[in-house]
């Protein structure tokens, strides 16, 4: 296991991070020190774009696969990692155009509770910053 593979992963992730490392080892051992080596250790240690700007991208895919789920773990990992809400926002935005509108409505879903959570938890959410 990379140590930076699992670092980049706790901060994609977020606090539940740990929770869904195990739920992987339970299904088999190798799927999570796939996810540490090679997703987050090589695809997400490459050079060329920020780690927030990998982070978008798998919110998007996400989002456009219609996997509610893990988006759910993604959006709470972004926010937790400090990318802007606004920004999550616009990019599940326009998805309407590059996926559908009905796709984009399920992701959009999905964030409006990621939102109103972390609102419970005392995060303050700014849409328009």
């Amino acid at each position: 296991m990379t140590t930076e593979g699992a670092q980049r992963r706790a901060r994609a992730q977020g606090a539940k991070h740990e929770q869904l490392r195990d739920e992987l080892a339970s299904l088999d051992p190798a799927m999570a020190a796939w996810a540490d080596d090679f997703i987050f250790g090589e695809i997400w240690g490459r050079e060329g774009i920020s780690q927030d700007e990998r982070m978008l991208v798998a919110i998007t895919a996400l989002a456009a696969t219609e996997h509610p789920a893990q988006l759910r773990n993604y959006l709470h990992g972004a926010l937790q990692a400090g990318i802007s809400a606004r920004k999550i926002n616009e990019a599940l935005l326009m998805m309407v155009v590059y996926a559908g509108f009905p796709t984009a409505l399920s992701a959009l879903v999905v964030w409006k509770d990621v939102v109103a959570s972390a609102r419970r938890q005392g995060v303050a959410i700014d849409l328009e910053a």
